[in-house]
């Protein structure tokens, strides 16, 4: 490393696999597994990365050891840029994949415009070493800066073991009360507390109507505002439930609703055909106990002229009538209908007694 000469204000980043003997499908699984794991960190979704690729090799005999089948391209490492306060918060979780992998791998780390770094590890305590250079870097309000977001991203808001540890942070870095004051409003944006962000989203997510918005690009959407909020993938994952259980709620209530709606005009037109079938009946009995049958006209319409003017000339007869319209609340054209249909029948029988 040489000295510093200049204000540094990004890094370059380059690993690469040093083991040649493992199979190359391996490598380039884990070098695909940790691009994913770097561009989930936040604020570097958008990390432009380029990759080292495992040269073709292949003999009369077929593929050797190492090689891979002809056209497939193969990954043995990778590069990316990104901010320098972002430094700790990338090696932290490069040193969590090497864990994982457990394959020696070469890291170069540049910081423009003269630090340079070459280191081969197969150990995360080894590229841990490499964390202080990233304070030692950066200025002391990048530095607290840089913890409290990485709270802040973990608990959604300033807990009581996070105030002291960030007030450990600031006398450790020599950060003024005012300073990290201004820091803490800037890290949580318009909301001043975890309960504040969880009533923002709830509103947000009330857009959502249906159970597969939840899923979709809505949801893709609210994802990118949780992580501009701060919220915690976990806090996230608990109002999307919640909002999941109230669309579920809301769509029972509008099925037995409906359900309901369904039944009562079900048995409002049981209750009306029944109510037509008394009156019909009634009204059978009425005209068949004052039928005269010895003066039958040929013509329908005469038949049924005559039928209901000798039931209203008579008076215990026409209050019987009224009474049983009455009784069986019709309308009108109900009631008239239904008369006619019997004076029809009752006439096409006269002209069988």
């Amino acid at each position: 490393m040489v000295d510093n000469s200049g204000l540094a204000t990004s890094f370059r980043l380059s690993i690469k696999s040093v083991e040649p003997g493992l199979d190359p499908r391996v490598t380039h699984a884990v070098i695909q597994a940790l691009r994913q794991a770097i561009a989930e960190l936040g604020n570097l979704e958008q990390t432009t990365f380029s990759f080292f690729h495992r040269p073709q090799r292949s003999t009369s005999a077929g593929l050797s050891r190492g090689s891979s089948p002809l056209g497939e391209v193969l990954y043995l490492g990778l590069q990316f840029e990104a901010p320098l306060d972002k430094f700790n918060l990338v090696l932290r979780c490069v040193a969590s994949w090497l864990d994982r992998t457990a394959q020696a791998m070469l890291f170069e780390v540049i910081i423009p415009p003269v630090y340079s770094l070459t280191l081969q590890t197969d150990q995360s305590k080894v590229l841990a070493q490499l964390l202080p250079l990233g304070e030692a870097l950066l200025p002391p309000q990048a530095i607290y800066l840089a913890q409290m977001e990485s709270y802040i991203n973990r608990f959604g808001d300033f807990t009581p073991a996070v105030r002291a540890n960030l007030a450990i942070a600031r006398h450790r870095v020599g950060l003024s009360r005012e300073g990290a004051s201004n820091l803490n409003a800037h890290a949580m944006g318009p909301f001043k507390t975890l309960a504040e962000k969880y009533q923002h989203f709830r509103k947000e997510l009330l857009v959502c109507n249906q159970e597969s918005d939840l899923s979709g690009d809505f949801w893709q959407v609210m994802q990118d505002k949780a992580i501009t909020m701060s919220l915690p993938q976990a806090d996230v994952q608990f109002l999307r439930a919640e909002r999941l259980q109230a669309l579920r709620t809301e769509a029972d209530e509008s099925r037995q609703q409906t359900e309901a709606r369904a039944e009562t005009d079900r048995l409002r037109q049981q209750e009306q055909q029944q109510r037509l079938m008394n009156y019909r009946q009634t009204f059978e009995d009425l005209i068949v106990d004052s039928l005269d049958l010895e003066n039958v006209a040929l013509d329908r319409g005469e038949f049924r002229d005559k039928v209901m003017e000798h039931l209203a000339a008579i008076e215990f007869s026409r209050g019987r009538l009224t009474q049983v319209r009455k009784f069986y609340d019709l309308s009108q054209p109900e009631a008239d209908a239904l008369e006619q249909t019997v004076l029809d029948e009752l006439y096409l029988l006269s002209g069988l007694l």
